[in-house]
């Protein structure tokens, strides 16, 4: 189990979603520990290694003598790894997909005229408010997005558990969008817990009462906030999917990150094989 200690370390480092402890473990239920300086989770034979490291510069060789080590104390059946790049391990490929990750540099940000247009476009229409509480209107907006979008398995299990994820953690913020008659048509999910960045987690926008901009208007309400909390940066997290990276480049956001993610079934002589391929 992780320390307070270490998890002060963990916050003070983290840079992508996937150190924000709250997160991971509400949606995982697995439990968190440090090997050196690298973040991992397990749960029931299953290894979750955070590949990304706290407070150090990135080095393969040193990742990889972190993941061994993860690999012995715990021997799992499932690994999942996501890290700057690939590792290589010895059992069955489940899944592999590659991504970036993108960001805000909000010391440099300028914002560009035409996201400044779509925001004073939605500002009439709309008013934002800050808050900690889930409630069955953020239920239903999330009820909406499964319905009209083409959406992974893995991403609805996430999706149905971001109500635990906000009840547990301390450093989440909900920002709701509401028109002019009271009603939630957009809501995003922030996350202040690191030193130097603030987390864009989820955004969920109605289609049914649909208001040009609003996505840019909470997103700037996000990005004030961090300001005033002292954040250097944003992490926007993936690109996903070509609309999703259009939302996060228009806005100026830049990919800073590789992100490779690998699933891996592996046999009890696999992972001897695995550990003694690093020796």
């Amino acid at each position: 189990m992780i320390s307070q200690e270490e998890l002060n370390r963990t916050y003070d480092h983290a840079c992508v979603p996937e150190h924000i402890v709250d997160y991971v473990v509400s949606m995982s239920e697995a439990e968190p520990y440090l090997i050196q300086h690298y973040l991992c989770y397990k749960k029931d034979g299953v290894l979750i290694f955070i590949g990304y490291p706290l407070g150090i510069t990135f080095n393969q060789k040193q990742m990889e003598t972190s993941l061994n080590m993860a690999l012995k104390a715990i021997k799992p059946r499932i690994v999942s790894v996501i890290a700057p790049t690939t590792v290589s391990m010895n059992g069955r490929v489940i899944q592999q997909n590659s991504d970036s990750y993108y960001r805000l540099d909000l010391e440099n940000l300028v914002i560009p005229s035409k996201v400044r247009n779509m925001i004073r476009r939605a500002s009439p229409e709309i008013s934002v408010e800050h808050n900690d509480q889930w409630h069955e209107e953020h239920e239903d907006l999330v009820a909406e997005f499964l319905a009209t979008h083409k959406i992974s398995a893995e991403s609805q299990r996430i999706f149905i558990k971001i109500s635990e994820y906000v009840s547990s953690s301390k450093s989440v913020t909900i920002l709701n969008a509401r028109n002019n008659e009271g009603l939630l048509i957009a809501f995003d999910v922030a996350d202040y817990g690191s030193r130097n960045y603030a987390f864009y987690m989820f955004n969920f926008a109605s289609r049914k009462h649909h208001v040009p901009g609003v996505s840019d208007l909470l997103l700037s309400e996000i990005i004030e906030s961090a300001r005033r909390k002292g954040k250097r940066y944003i992490n926007l997290g993936l690109a996903i999917n070509n609309g999703v990276m259009f939302f996060k480049q228009k806005w100026g956001g830049a990919p800073f990150l590789n992100h490779e993610f690998m699933l891996y079934e592996i046999s009890r002589a696999g992972i001897i094989e695995s550990l003694l391929s690093r020796l």
